[in-house]
């Protein structure tokens, strides 16, 4: 499953010009209660966070331990953390890497169970994180964790 992931991140962005420019319509879980999570569950006036995320992936792991460290600068935003993993695998991982994420009140794990996010976001590769103004125009794409940095100037910003 994970290569079929890995070659739909990969096809898609073969024919990609450039990323969302805004924020798309979505429909995903809650992680922890299986509710329904849309566009309209945005929390208007705040910048909105999404870090797509593999359990298995190096790269997610420094880039969820990263946003974990600088999990004070989110305070103010909407952070959705959104993953195609299972709640068994992802509930250990966020535990270890993201102990200070999880408990705050303005961030939500999201299950992507019907695989929306690649058609709808259009990420290049994990892990893929999109930024968002308060009027829903991306501000910021990135998939590389040394851009995490930036990522928070622009949210402080």
């Amino acid at each position: 499953m994970r290569i079929f992931i890995f070659l739909c991140l990969l096809f898609s962005s073969s024919f990609v010009i450039g990323q969302v420019r805004s924020l798309p319509d979505f429909r995903f879980a809650r992680m922890d209660n299986g509710s329904e999570v849309t566009r309209k569950n945005v929390s208007p006036g705040k910048k909105t966070l999404f870090v797509f995320f593999d359990t298995e992936c190096s790269h997610c792991r420094v880039a969820i331990t990263e946003y974990n460290a600088q999990n004070k600068e989110l305070n103010n935003l909407n952070v959705f953390l959104i993953t195609r993993d299972l709640k068994t695998v992802v509930d250990p991982f966020l535990k270890q890497c993201g102990d200070k994420l999880i408990v705050k009140k303005n961030v939500t794990v999201l299950a992507d169970a019907q695989n929306q996010f690649i058609g709808k976001f259009l990420p290049k590769k994990f892990p893929a994180m999109f930024l968002f103004g308060t009027n829903n125009q991306l501000i910021m794409y990135s998939d590389e964790e040394k851009e995490i940095p930036l990522c928070i100037q622009k949210i402080k910003s």
